[in-house]
């Protein structure tokens, strides 16, 4: 028996449709999690840079006493995601000397967990 139309057959057509719905699936999927893993990326860097920041300001100081506090970015500068925590120790040496390990993070939410940059300096 010969065929006389050409085209495809509803099987067909069933599972090229099947085929092209699970990789559209899949791709709303991949762009969906890249525009997560762009955001935190995103605080990373921010969380860095004001890190860097804060650093920067205690080593000026030269106000190397042992503390451990936290605080606030300014809120003008669109930064209330966003906390700092310092930690500044003596550390002793074998020559009996002490050394400032100096310890500067940021933190922020990220959905339901904390996330943190942490920088550590040493200063004599």
């Amino acid at each position: 028996m010969k065929r006389s139309a050409e085209g495809f057959t509803l099987l067909e057509v069933m599972v090229a449709v099947a085929i092209m719905a699970t990789v559209l699936v899949t791709l709303l999927g991949l762009n969906s999690r890249t525009m997560q893993d762009v955001t935190l990326a995103e605080h990373i860097t921010a969380a860095t840079m004001l890190a860097q920041g804060k650093m920067l300001d205690t080593i000026k100081s030269h106000a190397f006493a042992p503390v451990e506090e936290e605080g606030e970015y300014p809120a003008g500068e669109n930064l209330t995601a966003y906390t700092w925590k310092r930690t500044i120790t003596k550390l002793p040496l074998p020559n009996g000397s002490f050394i400032n390990e100096i310890r500067v993070a940021t933190l922020w939410q990220e959905g339901t967990r904390t996330e943190m940059v942490e920088l550590v300096d040493y200063e004599f």
